[in-house]
C-alpha cells in the first residue's frame, strides 16, 4: 500500500473509457512506463477490439494513468497498467487497478490474471492489496532484462 494517508492524496481520480482522443496522452505514458511502447496503429486496434476494455484515470482533467484488459472465456487478462512516473506512490495505481477489476467483473470475468516483473515490488504490492495472489513464475519472460514474470490471479470471494 502507499505511504500517503487519505488526507495527503492528490485530488480525486475520475475514471472513464479510453477514447481515440486520449491516445496522445496514453502513448506518452506508455513510452514512459514500458520498454516496448505500442504504436498508434496498435492502440487504435485495441480501442476497436471487442474483447478489450481500456480505461484512463484523470486528475483535474489530466490523464495520469491507463489500464486495459482482454476478456476471454470468463477470464480477464490485464494487458497494461501505467501511472505517470512523477505521480507514482500516491495511491493512483491502486485506484486504477481497483477500477480495472470492477470493469472486468462488469464484463463478466470470473477471474482476473496478470504478469508482473519479479523485481516490481511496488506493483506486486498494489496487486496483492487488490486481492491478487501469486500462481507461479514465467522464467525469462521479459525480453529487455530476461527476468521472470510473476503470474498473479484474482478470483471472486466465495459466498459464506
Amino acid at each position: 500500500m502507499d505511504s500517503m494517508s487519505d488526507k495527503e492524496r492528490i485530488v480525486p481520480s475520475v475514471f472513464r473509457i479510453c477514447e481515440e482522443k486520449d491516445l496522445p496522452a496514453v502513448m506518452e505514458l506508455d513510452r514512459e512506463a514500458f520498454f516496448d511502447p505500442w504504436s498508434l496503429e496498435t492502440w487504435q486496434r485495441e480501442l476497436q477490439n471487442p474483447i478489450a476494455v481500456w480505461i484512463v484515470e484523470e486528475v483535474e482533467r489530466d490523464i495520469v494513468g491507463y489500464a486495459g484488459i482482454w476478456n476471454v472465456a470468463g477470464e480477464a487478462q490485464v494487458m497494461r497498467v501505467a501511472v505517470r512516473k512523477a505521480l507514482r506512490n500516491q495511491g493512483l495505481g491502486l485506484l486504477l487497478t481497483q477500477e480495472l477489476v470492477q470493469k472486468a467483473r462488469e464484463a463478466g470475468a470470473e477471474a482476473v490474471t496478470l504478469e508482473v516483473r519479479e523485481t516490481n515490488a511496488a506493483a506486486r504490492k498494489v496487486y496483492e492489496h487488490c486481492g491478487f495472489v501469486s500462481g507461479g513464475v514465467r522464467p525469462h519472460y521479459y525480453e529487455d532484462t530476461g527476468e521472470g514474470a510473476v503470474i498473479m490471479w484474482l478470483y471472486p470471494a466465495k459466498e459464506k
